[in-house]
């Protein structure tokens, strides 16, 4: 009996294994064999192993059939953010089903030391019917809840969670799964300085860059345009960089005015229809023109390295704002890529879950107390302000908020190389090994 943890996987190649998630075809064969490429984003050799838990020497990787009923193992799936998530979860046509879960490691992950790992850590996925469905699903295929554990893009998974268990009455540990966050765009960027050996960037205290702020947007959402706007209410959109399309990139009936939410802004500032057609008359706003986006998340070439250096702080506009899910995407990690100071406008507590992993923030330059604002308008409202005291300073202030600045981003970049899967791969174990102290 090893007493390593396995990972295990139906199917192996030389490449690494081929996701559990489903049942491999001959793309899914090409993609894990030697010198061999699909050119296919859909097929892919699994990354739960190799991001994860082949660098621990506490795990080790497995054929599931040669599992039996002493070991300690773990069988990973990795689901797809864009397939509807409810779809994994319908009762007798979902993710086991689907995967056709084999027998025998059923019946040990029911009985015996295994454990089913579902990784969705692009998005969130911890509203109250995503772990309905959840604990409906696995209920119904008599696995022990306590041998779930769920490794998601949310930050504040863990709190979300224990509300809602408590509103179920579920107190007992056993009916519980262990929710790990891993901010899986942190991981990737973190591979970026170990595969492309970067030149770090440079951060002159003495220039004053051209630009004041740097705001890159892709999708539409309520809080971006309500940012973009309050940025042209404040003269500040030709001071800037910043990005938006005439309508939506994925749906062109979508544009400015559809989007605009007057709900957070309308009680603080005077964003009316002039202000919002003088906005619109300057659209498309295109800086890099790039169309590619996993070459818009990475920019592993420093490609939009310009942007940073020429502009003095970034506006990160997260995924959430409204919502009560904190996430941090690749937004909230490329500022410090490049060394550059950021404000992020996202859902509360997404600063704080910064500071949970080492990063440094920025409350000794300016009023980050934004990020404790449940309500959205209030919160919108302490941002913009924020916005307005920058926009108010003059080249020796300037001056002097980089020199004060430079010690934050050189942590910061420091801070954004350590993978941060070696601490999701601990805390997999410590909750693994506390079952199981003998092993």
């Amino acid at each position: 009996m090893s007493d390593k943890i396995k990972i295990a996987y139906n199917w192996i190649g030389p490449r690494g294994p081929i996701p559990n998630t489903e049942v491999p075809n001959i793309l899914n064969f090409a993609s894990v064999t030697e010198q061999v490429s699909t050119s296919s984003h859909r097929f892919w050799a699994d990354n739960i192993w190799p991001l994860i838990f082949c660098n621990n020497d506490a795990f080790d990787l497995s054929p599931a059939n040669y599992l039996n009923d002493k070991d300690v193992f773990i069988y990973p799936f990795t689901l797809a953010w864009r397939v509807p998530f409810f779809n994994y979860f319908y009762t007798n046509s979902g993710l086991f089903e689907y995967a056709h879960l084999p027998g025998h490691v059923l019946h040990q992950v029911r009985n015996c030391k295994g454990y089913i790992l579902i990784d969705i850590s692009a998005e969130a996925w911890i509203e109250p019917s995503h772990l309905n469905f959840m604990h409906s699903y696995f209920r119904a295929n008599q696995v022990p809840m306590h041998k779930v554990i769920y490794l998601t893009g949310c930050m504040n998974a863990e709190q979300l969670y224990e509300n809602w268990l408590s509103l179920q009455g579920i107190t007992d540990p056993d009916q519980k799964m262990k929710l790990i966050s891993f901010p899986i765009s942190q991981d990737s960027l973190a591979i970026y300085f170990n595969v492309y050996k970067p030149k770090v960037p440079e951060y002159d205290t003495e220039k004053v860059p051209e630009k004041l702020f740097l705001s890159w947007n892709r999708r539409f959402r309520d809080h971006r345009i309500a940012i973009a706007l309050s940025l042209e209410y404040l003269n500040l959109v030709d001071r800037s960089y910043v990005s938006m399309g005439k309508v939506d990139p994925e749906n062109e009936y979508v544009d400015v005015k559809s989007t605009y939410n007057s709900h957070l802004t309308c009680d603080y500032f005077n964003v009316g229809d002039p202000c919002i057609d003088r906005f619109i008359s300057k659209l498309p706003l295109v800086l890099d023109g790039e169309t590619d986006t996993n070459k818009m998340c990475q920019d592993f070439e420093d490609v939009n390295r310009p942007y940073y250096q020429n502009s003095l702080v970034s506006i990160v506009t997260e995924t959430n704002f409204n919502a009560r899910e904190v996430t941090l995407t690749e937004k909230s990690f490329k500022p410090s890529k490049e060394k550059h100071p950021f404000i992020i406008v996202g859902a509360p507590g997404t600063i704080q879950a910064l500071r949970d992993m080492g990063f440094r923030t920025f409350n000794e330059l300016w009023d980050e107390n934004y990020d404790n604002i449940p309500e959205p308008r209030q919160r919108m409202a302490a941002i913009v302000n924020v916005l307005k005291y920058i926009g108010s300073w003059n080249n020796e202030q300037i001056i002097d908020f980089r020199r004060k600045v430079k010690p934050i981003l050189d942590h910061n970049y420091e801070t954004l190389k350590i993978r941060y899967s070696t601490v999701i791969a601990n805390k997999v174990k410590q909750y693994i090994r506390n079952r199981y102290p003998e092993q």
